[in-house]
């Protein structure tokens, strides 16, 4: 086995550490080197750590001033010894295989880039992602909102962005890509460093065998300081030359719902348009590859004055819509802001066998479906 160094970068969130240990302690193999680096903590988070922990080598770095994920992580890079090199964020629990999983497609895949984990939420079990896409002008979260063993979430996938809170990458990609970007303080410097490897000719993944659950920005107070400047860096650098992909793997989703339920490609669906994004459009042309009228029947709804995330349908639609005989596909943001909605849906039962849910960050589901998460 190659020479593991990781790299855990922390500021405060010491609430998340004990658990964070745990799960490392139980994941970590026993040879790897542990370097924690903390990013000026105004709390005593390396006490967070077992004195009895099983990892041969563990290094403590203190930052004197707080500098941000970009630099703590590249403090650890510049002491780490590894020959693979995994950075971690605090707020995850991690499956007891995460580690080799990812170790393993890095020894067994040429051409390896940037390895990423698959996320769920410790609240519901369900897929926060496993991988991310690119809009129009929006870097999306892929499959959120789905369950964990659905078959869209068990494939490890090559992919031209992957989520930061788990990134595995041999040291030889490392030296070519250079360190994290340390104009970034707290966002986006992760999918610079994909954006980088992927520009090279690296492929990045993510590793549907590598599980952690994430509470997700809960690595520190500061986790959001500049997020808009960070975004706006970001765009800066990326926009001309990153691909909108956000298509394929809501294509890949379709594909597995008509494989599931074959008899929903001879309905005679309307659209209806919930979603407040610009990426409707890409998903109204994926529909269309699969029924050619649906937008022309389409309906365009979109709830931008709605104090809620969520979409309860009968306040956001006219009374009509319910008794509709034509079957909708909904087309919104996130599938969840479809979950508070089951007189709907049964009503609409009534009426039709079957819909379907379309997410901007490519979930497909049916309403039965929906209504089962």
């Amino acid at each position: 086995m190659p020479a593991v160094s990781i790299i855990v970068p922390i500021f405060n969130g010491i609430r998340y550490l004990p658990a964070f240990f745990e799960s490392l302690a139980r994941a970590v193999p026993p040879s790897a080197e542990l370097i924690l680096v903390d990013d000026a903590s105004t709390e005593p988070v390396f006490d967070a750590l077992p004195s009895d922990y099983p990892v041969t080598s563990i290094m403590k770095l203190k930052l004197a001033q707080n500098q941000g994920y970009s630099a703590a992580v590249n403090h650890g890079f510049a002491r780490a010894s590894g020959d693979i090199l995994i950075q971690l964020n605090t707020d995850l629990v991690l499956d007891l295989r995460c580690i080799d999983a990812m170790l393993h497609l890095i020894d067994s895949t040429s051409q390896v880039g940037i390895v990423g984990s698959k996320q769920l939420f410790p609240t519901t079990g369900l897929v926060r992602h496993i991988g991310m896409a690119f809009g129009r002008y929006s870097h999306r979260h892929i499959y959120a909102g789905l369950p964990a063993d659905h078959p869209l979430c068990c494939k490890t996938r090559p992919m031209q962005i992957v989520s930061g809170a788990t990134a595995a990458m041999a040291r030889t990609l490392l030296n070519e890509i250079g360190p994290l970007d340390e104009n970034y303080y707290n966002t986006q410097e992760n999918l610079d460093h994909c954006l980088k490897a992927h520009a090279r000719g690296f492929i990045n993944y993510t590793c549907a065998d590598s599980i952690v659950y994430h509470w997700v920005g809960q690595s520190g107070p500061a986790r959001y300081a500049r997020a808009e400047e960070g975004e706006a860096y970001f765009w800066s650098q990326w926009v001309s030359s990153r691909t909108i992909d956000l298509p394929r793997f809501v294509d890949e989703a379709l594909d597995q719902l008509l494989d599931a339920h074959p008899r929903l490609s001879s309905y005679n669906f309307e659209a209806l348009n919930l979603c407040r994004s610009s990426d409707d459009q890409l998903l109204y042309e994926c529909l269309e590859r699969r029924w050619p009228d649906c937008g022309i029947r389409g309906h365009t709804t979109q709830a931008f004055n709605s104090a809620t995330t969520k979409l309860w349908l009968p306040m956001e639609l006219p009374h009509w819509a319910m008794s509709n005989p034509s079957p909708y596909v909904y087309l919104v943001d996130r599938l969840s802001q479809l979950a508070e909605n089951r007189m709907w849906f049964e009503a609409r039962h009534r009426i039709v066998e079957e819909e379907i849910v379309l997410d901007a960050r490519a979930g497909a589901l049916t309403s039965h479906e929906l209504l089962a998460l």
